[in-house]
């Protein structure tokens, strides 16, 4: 038997489907690809919180996990605080200062200890392994006073399991297409408190790998197929075999909190 999507493409045409996609969540499942505006997301910080402390002072760095993103704070002055990428750009090496991070105030100078690559105010690297490449770097509001600050970062796709486009999303293993305008995503139900997101084209002849079209996710071995050409994919979005091998899908950032159902995508 057809599905109602295809009968209904079929026996009525494109405008009876236009307006049967407008009204999704009545049918949950039967759309593959959900489309989604983007809204502001951001980080909320306060000194006074034991979290945080280290902000208290000039110099002190704290690592920061927000669902897949991971970030650097550091007070780099008594009226500011600077956010960036947590993973060394060399040989992904995380910054944290309780692993391989040190940050030295006078010279406002960052390293990465490991292979003593060093980055200055900015991000970039000056010298050592990662030299010409740089961290990325969020915009931090903070106020000295209350010692309350936000990290944006940037627009974000928000979703949430509990409405039925999202619902596939509920089991490990589920996926689903996301459409922003020019940005198409895949969101995969990696873990239980995990949801992954890639760019959804093929690297190799950019075929779409929504689920109702090209792609494929093998939960128990973390794998990503595109079915077209057999490209697989591992969780960092490395092609592992296939046609696309070395190349890889751009990751996004998310946050989710498992308890709730609710995520957002950072593009």
């Amino acid at each position: 038997m057809p599905s109602r999507r295809s009968f209904l493409q079929t026996s009525c045409g494109a405008s009876v489907l236009a307006i049967l996609s407008a009204c999704n969540s009545e049918w949950p499942g039967e759309f593959a690809t959900v489309k989604v505006t983007p809204s502001g997301s951001s980080v909320d910080f306060d000194v006074s919180q034991a979290a945080y402390a280290a902000l208290a002072t000039v110099g002190g760095m704290v690592g920061v996990d927000s669902g897949s993103l991971q970030l650097l704070l550091i007070r780099t002055a008594a009226d500011k605080v600077a956010a960036f990428s947590r993973l060394c750009p060399h040989a992904q090496e995380d910054m944290a200062p309780d692993k391989q991070g040190a940050y030295d105030a006078p010279t406002s100078t960052l390293s990465c200890t490991k292979h003593n690559s060093k980055f200055d105010a900015t991000g970039s690297c000056t010298s050592g392994p990662a030299k010409g490449k740089a961290l990325k770097a969020y915009p931090v509001t903070f106020d000295a006073a209350t010692g309350k600050g936000s990290i944006s970062l940037g627009q974000a796709l928000e979703f949430n399991l509990n409405d039925p486009q999202f619902s596939v999303l509920s089991k490990i293993g589920g996926m689903i297409g996301i459409d922003s305008g020019s940005t198409q995503l895949l969101l995969i139900r990696t873990a239980t408190k995990a949801v992954s997101a890639y760019s959804r084209l093929c690297p190799h002849a950019q075929e779409d790998m929504g689920p109702d079209q090209q792609g494929s996710y093998d939960a128990p071995t973390s794998t990503l197929t595109c079915n077209k050409h057999n490209s697989k994919f591992d969780a960092t979005g490395t092609c592992t075999s296939g046609p696309a091998k070395g190349k890889k899908l751009k990751t996004y950032a998310v946050t989710f909190d498992n308890l709730t159902g609710k995520g957002s995508v950072s593009v």
